[in-house]
């Protein structure tokens, strides 16, 4: 008996002998499968490497009689995520890059070019931190975004002949009201790094848990960038000294910049992303006005225009006749304090991404993404509406697609 007990003592001690150097072998084989550059990486076990990318298609159909609109519209896009995050110990690194293209077609847009983008946009996002407490890291975060290709704004003019019916009496209204017979006009509103703006800032990130995190800076540093002199006026370039239209290439402000992320799984089928950022500005770096400078005269109703550069009175318009009303010219010039050719604001903006994905099978998804923002150094200039007064506006999109997503 005692024979037995040994010889069955001695076999499980061989068991576990070889358990441990199986376990052994494992650690060594996952430890060698992540080497690089020929030497044994310790630490690269402690990287995930999740993202997605994929192709959405959307299409609507609607005919003269429906009150929603008309015409056919396709619209495709394509995205991709990509990330890169390490956690050890108290160092928590996470790095992103996100990129999305699409493009639209419509019956009603002009036979030159029935096609137009409708998507551009891609973002760097680097954030790495230090763990103070349970729940709160000093965080130092950077970021690049910008644009892949040019974008325009169309608008529509109209024929320079007048369209006749063939017994040369009547207009044919219907023919006139139709995009074919009017010619299309495209403005450069935007292109690569046309804007761009890097972001640079220190502060502390609160990160409850694996979904939710949200970063807060009192010292951020904002680089706006505008590599195009035209669209300098748009989002806020300062003159350069001297000249009346150049324009430095970049400017700068310094403030308090918070971001609310948010990445989860709502359901086994249903993911959720959404992220909310503000910026504010301490230094008032941003140009309300460029080229020129319009007053509203109230009961006068007078449009009075200055050049920002030399400081002189353009025009005094009236907006109902429009013609120029030299009656007024010299009143004008005499009140206008030269000082206030030039103003300023303070650099603030926010924006608000959310996307739902359903699931619908392995390869599959139904998706849902949305965007809002406001920058207020980003100056659009409607002259039928604002008389040619820079003004930021608010800016919005949203997508709903049916498309095939890969994730990994």
């Amino acid at each position: 008996m005692k024979k037995i007990c040994v010889a069955l003592g001695v076999l499980f001690m061989a068991i576990a002998s070889a358990s441990a150097d199986d376990n052994e072998l494992v650690k060594t084989a996952t430890s060698i499968s992540t080497k690089s550059s020929g030497e044994i990486s310790t630490d690269s076990i402690y990287w995930t490497f999740p993202g997605s990318t994929g192709l959405n298609v959307n299409q609507a159909y609607f005919n003269d009689y429906c009150m929603e609109g008309s015409g056919l519209s396709i619209s495709a896009d394509a995205f991709l995520n990509l990330n890169a995050n390490y956690k050890k110990n108290r160092v928590k690194w996470d790095n992103s890059f996100s990129a999305k293209y699409g493009m639209i077609y419509s019956s009603e847009f002009t036979e030159d070019e029935p096609i137009r983008k409708n998507m551009d946009e891609f973002g760097l996002y680097s954030k790495i931190g230090y763990k103070m407490a349970q729940y709160w890291y000093a965080s130092a975060l950077a970021s690049l975004e910008s644009q892949f290709t040019n974008s325009y704004k169309y608008v529509l003019t109209e024929p320079e002949e007048d369209i006749w019916k063939p017994d040369g009496m009547e207009y044919l209204d219907d023919l006139y009201e139709s995009n074919e017979f009017y010619n299309s006009e495209r403005e450069l509103i935007s292109s690569f790094f046309a804007p761009g703006a890097i972001k640079v800032s220190l502060g502390f990130d609160y990160v409850p848990n694996k979904y939710i995190s949200l970063f807060m800076s009192p010292l951020t540093a904002r680089f706006t960038i505008c590599r195009l002199n035209e669209l300098a006026p748009n989002y806020g370039m300062e003159l350069i000294e001297g000249t009346e239209d150049e324009y430095k290439k970049s400017r700068s402000e310094l403030g308090a910049y918070a971001i609310l992320r948010s990445d989860f799984d709502i359901t086994k089928n249903i993911h959720f992303f959404s992220s909310l950022e503000a910026f504010y500005a301490y230094n008032k770096a941003v140009s309300i006005y460029t080229n020129g400078y319009t007053d509203w005269y109230g009961d006068n109703h007078k449009i009075v225009v200055w050049d920002r550069a030399t400081s002189d009175l353009v025009s005094v318009t009236d907006p109902y006749n429009e013609k120029e009303d030299s009656e007024f010219r010299a009143e004008y010039e005499v009140d206008r304090p030269g000082e206030d050719i030039t103003k300023f604001a303070h650099g603030w903006y926010f924006k608000w991404k959310l996307e739902l994905m359903m699931k619908l099978t392995k390869y599959i998804n139904l998706s849902f993404r949305t965007q809002l923002k406001y920058d207020n150094a980003e100056m659009k200039s409607l002259r039928d509406k604002n008389y040619g007064i820079p003004h930021a506006k608010m800016q919005f999109w949203e997508a709903t697609s049916l498309g095939i997503v890969y994730q990994f």
